[in-house]
This record gives structure tokens, sequence and C-alpha cells, in this order.
């Protein structure tokens, strides 16, 4: 899903620097992610089309190309991320038109989910809010934190069949939360526990942490808890 995302939201970039015309093409047209960012393992498809004088499509075999190894490209456009913490130049052919080229940054995959603090906390009576319910990613390749990925943290005791119901919140007001990752790997901004005002807390409530890579794959470590107890 993320993937198909990406490549849904396209923005066309016109390579044509040092072109001239070949058999009625003068141009290509280049289209890449809007950020052209790719994960390491993830394979994204780049598209593109030759255009003639008047700006119409021109029928044409174009050919993709690399000077880099930070990533594995296909002559038919299969890119796909090798080295994390890089970029990687690409750039489209057909004949001998070449167009200028589209910096891509290959970010790490993330390949630990940890818990970065207490798992069990306790909230003493008064108190609104639980202390952070720390987690961070990292990546092996290179061996860092990661910035800018997303854990996701859900309640799942008690079970609020009606969410308006709810005794106990994330940030937000809700009950399910994607926080992005900061330079350290943990949520920029504090994940707590917070009690709902007007509601009887309950003994205690659980919360579980995910996070996915780019190609959809559960990043080990997910599905582990903090338990929250309230005095």
């Amino acid at each position: 899903m993320k993937c198909r995302c990406l490549l849904a939201a396209l923005a066309a970039v016109t390579g044509c620097s040092n072109l001239t015309e070949a058999g009625g093409i003068v141009g290509l047209e280049i289209r890449v992610p809007r950020t052209p960012v790719v994960e390491v393992g993830q394979t994204i498809q780049l598209r593109a089309r030759a255009l003639d004088r008047q700006g119409d499509s021109v029928a044409a075999t174009i050919t993709w190309l690399t000077p880099d190894t930070t990533v594995t490209l296909t002559p038919t456009g299969l890119l796909t991320g090798r080295t994390g913490g890089t970029n990687a130049r690409v750039q489209a052919q057909v004949g001998t038109l070449v167009s200028d080229f589209v910096i891509f940054t290959v970010n790490p995959r993330p390949d630990t989910l940890a818990l970065a603090g207490d798992s069990v906390l306790t909230v003493a009576p008064g108190v609104t809010s639980s202390a952070p319910l720390l987690a961070s990613l990292r990546s092996f390749t290179p061996p860092e934190p990661l910035a800018g990925d997303v854990i996701t943290y859900t309640i799942v005791a008690p079970v609020f069949a009606d969410p308006a119901q709810r005794t106990v919140e994330l940030p937000g007001g809700v009950l399910s939360l994607a926080a992005t990752t900061g330079s350290d790997g943990a949520p920029a901004t504090a994940v707590t526990l917070n009690r709902v005002t007007g509601q009887s807390s309950p003994d205690s409530a659980i919360v579980t942490v995910a996070a996915a890579t780019a190609t959809g794959a559960t990043v080990p470590g997910s599905g582990q808890r903090f338990i929250v107890h309230y005095q």
C-alpha cells in the first residue's frame, strides 16, 4: 500500500538539457514520486515518455541508467534501494538522447523496533498522563536510529466498543496513533497514555507498538506492549 500510494502521487520532471532532435524526439519527460525516496529493499517503477516538438508522446523504447551502486536499476525502470543513508542518480535514455539526473534519497530500512524505556508504568492518583511510552526504530545497515519513520501506538485493553466511552486515550484523543520518529528513532513528540476527564480510569491499560517497512513488511519487535497501572 505504501508503495502504491507513493507511485500514485506523481510529479512530472522533464530532463531536456543537452538533448538534440533524433527521429522526431526532442525531449524526455521523467515521472518520479513527488518526494524521490526509496527504502533499502523497496522496489518502485520509474516511468518516462519521449516527446516531439509539440510536446506529444512518441512511441520509443526508453532505457534507464544509473552510475551509482547505492541502488539497482533495471533497463525497464525498476529501482531498488541497496545502500541506506545515501543518494542515487538516475536518468532515462532513448537513442542518443539522455535526460538530466534525478536524485533519489536511499533511506535505511527499519530492522528492529525496541522499547527504549520502562514497559510497565504507574500513574499516581490525580496525575493525568503517564510517563512517555518510549520505543525506537533502528536500522542495522547502517546501524543507526531512524528519523522520519512511523511507530504506531494502539490501545488494546481495555477494549472500547464505543470509542466515545473510552476511559483512557493517546495524545489527540485517539485510540491509535501514528507517531513520527525524531533523530533518536523515538517519537519526536512524546506519546503518553492519558486519563479521560470525567471517566473512571481502569485498573490498568495495555498499549502495543508496531512499525512497517516501505514494502509493508512488519518490523521485528512489533507487538511489544506497555502496561500502564492506574492508582
